[in-house]
């Protein structure tokens, strides 16, 4: 990295020698001051204490920050509106717009102007970042050269301006608000009302509150009234979120945006009246845009805020969104491994964005560069970015937000934040320079080998025309992308970056934080693979073992998650302890010992097929299942059901187990009751044991065995009657939705 700094500034110095040079500091003596109002803005005094740190970071010489009210000098940094502006600045800019920056040399005065808003902190950031060499790549890691002598070219003229008004890359890192602000980067509660950003109907009109007494408030779904959405079409919901909005609004009276806008499921009421509406605009998005517009039309002052989203997302033919009505557009279903603007899968979606353009002005693009449900695996986007972001920008779209979910150990979290960030700017700028500063900055003497990962797998992924889903598995990829010959390459680069920073703790840090998602991928194919040659396991015969190498990258994943403070690994806020544990039950093979092993079970009703195909031999099938309820759990949605298991023949057991799963995240709760029956013909039971939850409190431990040893005595046939949550517990946020109960291995020890 120094040797890049080291260019950048000679190059400075060859064009400081060519036309004139500046010298704020030599041998580490200030000879400038900094200079502002007498008055200040708070934005002006911000700035020039800013650079005045900075400046000293870099050389260890203090620039005196002084008073216009001071003699003009000629050596001075002019920061803002100051008086200064009459004797060294001519041929003075028009107004700059809010995040607008100019930065201008002349005679000998060096001066930072910038907009209203952020414009002029933003001219100091570019300033030390474009001048200077500075760079903050990270919430935690920034580079500031050391220099004692600052020299600058005479002829400095660059003035520059965003192309997206609103840029916000969702995540954890802008809650650092140095990284936010070097970055250029907007927050949500910049703008919008705390709690009021997306899916706010539940809020809004509370089925907790309404629906036992006003069932008609709420949708009408295949002919029952539902609270997984509020009926728009009924005047006393208006009234209702009116009145709510009207106790809401004046807690936050400096926040301009509010959103009203559509749960976060796939339904929607079909009564009479909505549907109605629904033949007149051709969209389910008609009852939300009129809804919208009448609440809007009482907030005059506010931007009301909805989404055009899964069902929504079709704009409506007659009605128009208000002035003050914002439409916030969604990407959802998009393929992320083809730009969008040359998918040929996109024409709905691209037909949607023009008719919403064509009926508003204000609308709002809300992107995905996510995966939710492995956000520590490769999720390799990076050659999609920039030409999505020069589409909407070409397209007239001026709100931007990523959902990027930034966080150490997510894939490549650092360097997405960062490139995005600078295409948010400019979307024009060239993505490749940007990326390869960022190599050799954050990962120094191993950027040559992360940086080789990086592009192959890209390249690969382009190449497979896969569609890479934002809620997709890395096993989805296994032969592509993912293959073993192409995993065999990617450890190689990381073998080799480890090598070449194994002297610089940092470094190593940051490569082995980019490799997790590599060995997340290598352990969930190999849960797929089992006894495959990726696989957990080896069989011989009868007998089946562990495979040593794969548990070794277990215990280093777990490891490194641990020692770089890893916090989450998806959506549903997964731990890396969690994952560990759940992976290690799941590596112990329930097959000998085990009565139940391969035995045939029946259910009343049938599990959904959604999930292992419904398969209830995965409940004998030797193998526990681990955190990830797509892989060996099979569920019910939204009802109460037996099992009955026959061994084939009498036996006398000592225990009988059966596991489920709690995932509230994604609407999984363990049963509230199980009552376990045996018997020794099939048709008389006797209970053996019940087993009791309280899902209406909040239960942290994601499996549970539910295990009955008391007075079991002669059994062939097992029974386990189920009495499930059905909907969601009341302290769950979308309460009144369905629920699911997910079951795996049935253990009957002798």
């Amino acid at each position: 990295m120094r040797k890049l700094v080291l260019l950048l500034l000679g190059n400075i110095i060859c064009t400081s020698l060519l036309f004139g040079s500046i010298y704020p500091v030599r041998n580490g003596k200030a000879l400038y001051s900094i200079v502002i109002s007498a008055t200040p803005t708070q934005e002006e005094f911000k700035a020039a204490d800013y650079l005045q740190r900075y400046l000293f970071r870099i050389t260890g010489a203090t620039l005196p920050i002084v008073s216009d009210r001071t003699d003009p000098l000629e050596k001075e940094i002019c920061i803002g509106t100051s008086n200064r502006l009459q004797y060294g600045l001519e041929n003075l800019p028009n107004a700059l717009e809010n995040d607008e920056f100019l930065i201008k040399t002349q005679n000998k005065k060096l001066f930072i102007l910038g907009g209203a808003k952020k414009g002029l902190f933003y001219g100091v950031i570019t300033f030390l970042e474009k001048f200077l060499g500075c760079r903050k790549y990270s919430p935690t890691f920034e580079y500031i050269p050391k220099e004692s002598t600052l020299v600058l070219p005479d002829n400095i003229n660059f003035r520059d301006k965003p192309l997206n008004n609103y840029r916000v890359i969702y995540g954890n890192f802008t809650a650092d608000k140095e990284y936010k602000d070097w970055n250029k980067l907007n927050e949500i509660d910049d703008v919008f009302g705390e709690g009021y950003y997306v899916h706010t109907f539940w809020k809004i009109i509370r089925p907790g509150i309404y629906f036992d007494e006003h069932p008609e408030y709420f949708a009408l779904i295949n002919g029952e009234r539902s609270a997984k959405q509020p009926c728009l079409s009924n005047p006393e919901v208006l009234k209702i979120a009116i009145a709510h909005l009207e106790k809401e609004i004046p807690k936050q009276p400096t926040r301009t945006i509010w959103s009203v806008s559509q749960n976060d499921n796939k339904y929607y009421c079909h009564c009479p009246e909505c549907m109605k509406i629904m033949e007149e605009e051709g969209s389910p998005s008609g009852p939300i845009i009129r809804f919208v517009n009448k609440i809007a039309e009482h907030f005059p002052d506010k931007i009301i805020s909805t989404l055009a989203y899964t069902y929504s997302r079709k704009a409506p033919k007659k009605t128009r969104p208000a002035s003050n009505v914002q439409i916030m557009l969604s990407t959802i279903e998009l393929n992320r491994n083809v730009p969008i603007e040359v998918d040929t899968a996109n024409t709905s979606f691209m037909k949607d964005m023009q008719d919403w353009q064509r009926i508003t002005k204000n609308l709002y693009l809300w992107d995905y560069t996510v995966n939710f449900s492995h956000n520590v695996s490769p999720f390799p986007n990076l050659h999609v970015l920039q030409s999505n972001l020069q589409f909407f920008s070409r397209s007239g779209i001026k709100d931007q937000f990523q959902q990027a979910n930034t966080e150490f150990g997510y894939d490549f979290a650092e360097l997405k934040s960062y490139l995005l960030a600078r295409l948010l700017w400019n979307p024009f700028q060239k993505a490749d320079s940007i990326l390869v500063d960022f190599f050799k900055g954050y990962y120094g003497q191993g950027a040559t080998w992360i940086k080789q990962y990086a592009y192959h797998l890209e390249r690969e992924t382009a190449r497979s025309r896969e569609n890479l889903n934002i809620y997709g598995s890395p096993i989805w990829h296994s032969s592509t992308f993912l293959s073993e010959e192409n995993i065999k390459f990617y450890k190689a680069c990381f073998d080799s970056a480890l090598m070449a920073v194994k002297e610089d703790s940092t470094l190593t840090a940051h490569v082995e934080v980019a490799y997790l998602p590599l060995r997340y991928a290598i352990l969930e194919i190999g849960k797929k693979d089992m006894m495959g040659p990726r696989g957990w396991f080896i069989q011989n015969g009868d007998m089946i073992r562990l495979r040593p190498e794969i548990k070794k990258e277990l215990d280093q994943f777990y490891y490194n998650c641990r020692k770089y403070k890893v916090k989450t690994l998806n959506e549903a806020g997964l731990t890396p302890k969690e994952y560990y544990l759940s992976t290690i039950r799941f590596l112990i093979p329930q097959i000998s010992n085990n009565l139940a092993f391969n035995k045939k079970i029946t259910a009343h009703p049938n599990p959904n097929t959604m999930y292992s195909a419904g398969d209830l031999m995965m409940l004998t099938n030797g193998f526990v299942g681990t955190n990830d309820f797509t892989f060996q759990w099979i569920g019910w949605e939204g009802t109460d059901f037996e099992l009955i298991l026959d061994l084939e023949k009498i036996e006398t057991p000592s225990e009988i187990c059966l596991s489920s799963l709690n995932n509230p995240m994604n609407w999984a709760f363990y049963p509230n009751k199980i009552t376990c029956y045996v018997s020794e013909s099939g048709d008389e039971y006797r209970a053996v044991g019940v087993s009791e939850v309280n899902n209406n409190e909040k239960i942290d431990e994601i499996t549970r065995n539910f295990c009955f040893k008391t007075s079991l005595g002669k059994v062939r046939y097992i029974k386990f009657k189920m009495e499930c949550t059905k909907t969601l517990p009341l302290w769950q946020t979308t309460d009144r939705q369905p629920s699911w109960t997910f079951l795996d291995e049935i253990i009957v020890r002798p």
